[in-house]
């Protein structure tokens, strides 16, 4: 790219912008954006966002919101000294117990694979890698050819 033909064309342009009238809102438009902020302003406070309400209401409904969240906090801590609770989370666990042991195979394989991958070497890697890329582009290529012949008119 040419900068000096770059910079005259934004020149240019520029200028052009600037010769452009100045566009006037309509009236209407006016109008409707200065009642729509007039009715937001005359919302009763419940309506409003929060850091708007009175400061007293504010106040007031942090606290019991501060004490609902405390409590919710304490009885979720006296449920888990339960008897019960600790039986249903025995029995839950233990039907779940297969699923940990499938992880933790998971978990085993993966090791495995990465120390092997670590073994290999990184040239043994790439090369494993650009076979598959050609293999990829050859099944491409060789699947194009067929679908173009088998659809050729003849």
């Amino acid at each position: 790219m040419n900068f000096e033909h770059e910079k005259r064309l934004e020149a240019e342009v520029d200028r052009e912008l600037k010769r452009l009238p100045e566009l006037m809102a309509p009236g209407t438009l006016i109008l409707r954006v200065m009642r729509a902020i007039e009715m937001r302003l005359n919302l009763p406070w419940y309506r409003q966002a929060w850091q708007r309400w009175p400061i007293a209401l504010r106040v007031v409904s942090f606290a019991v919101l501060l004490a609902l969240f405390g409590g919710l906090c304490f009885a979720s801590w006296k449920l888990t000294q339960l008897e019960s609770f600790a039986t249903a989370m025995h029995r839950v666990s233990g039907s779940f117990a297969g699923f940990g042991a499938l992880w933790h195979a998971l978990i085993a394989f993966v090791n495995a694979l990465v120390l092997a991958l670590k073994h290999l070497g990184t040239g043994f890697l790439i090369a494993c890698f650009a076979a598959l890329a050609f293999g990829y582009a050859v099944c491409v290529g060789v699947g194009t050819v067929y679908f173009r012949v088998g659809l050729a008119h003849r």
